[in-house]
């Protein structure tokens, strides 16, 4: 008997408490609704996996993502961005990078879900030890989507997951990157 007591007082409680944490959760979507308007800039850090052609497997690694533009409405963003992973072994370091022109689509203008794709210049770079390194550049893209998860009036926290990659005749290298960035619109 005591026990179904306080069951049901469990349930009364937790239902108060949901309710209570709904209402307090559409104030905040109302009060840090995505706005987007004039300059932005994200900038994340996060893991990837490089791949490439003639390798017999992936090689994981830190990754970077940095971007900047400006607002065109309040579902397209254009800039600049950069995108890199690298991995440091045995004395030497394997680097590929992008810098490349780039869109932001967000599909809902209430939402923070994007999609991004960009093109531009790719490079791959291994440096070797003793000054030795080389240099292979060609074609840079990428392909992303992200989530801005609103935390002040401008600013958001960005889970994000990118692919990005770099070709010319000698190299075919691509990287899947997952990181969390800081947003500022």
């Amino acid at each position: 008997m005591i026990g179904r007591k306080l069951v049901q007082c469990l349930v009364v409680v937790a239902a108060v408490a949901v309710s209570a944490a709904s209402a307090d959760a559409q104030k905040s979507r109302a009060s840090n609704a995505q706005a987007h308007d004039g300059l932005w800039f994200s900038g994340g850090l996060g893991y990837g996996s490089l791949g490439c052609d003639n390798c017999g497997s992936r090689e994981g690694g830190m990754t970077g993502d940095l971007a900047f533009g400006t607002t065109i409405s309040q579902r397209f963003l254009v800039g600049v961005g950069a995108s890199a992973w690298s991995k440091s072994e045995q004395g030497g370091r394997l680097t590929i990078s992008t810098l490349d022109a780039r869109v932001r689509f967000y599909p809902s203008t209430t939402g923070g879900f994007f999609l991004t794709g960009g093109l531009g210049l790719g490079s791959a770079r291994g440096d070797f030890g003793g000054g030795i390194s080389a240099t292979e550049n060609g074609i840079g893209t990428v392909l992303g989507l992200g989530w801005d998860i609103r935390v002040a009036k401008n600013t958001s926290i960005t889970p994000y997951w990118n692919g990005f990659a770099m070709k010319n005749n000698n190299t075919d290298a691509n990287v899947g990157q997952a990181g969390i960035a800081v947003t500022l619109h």
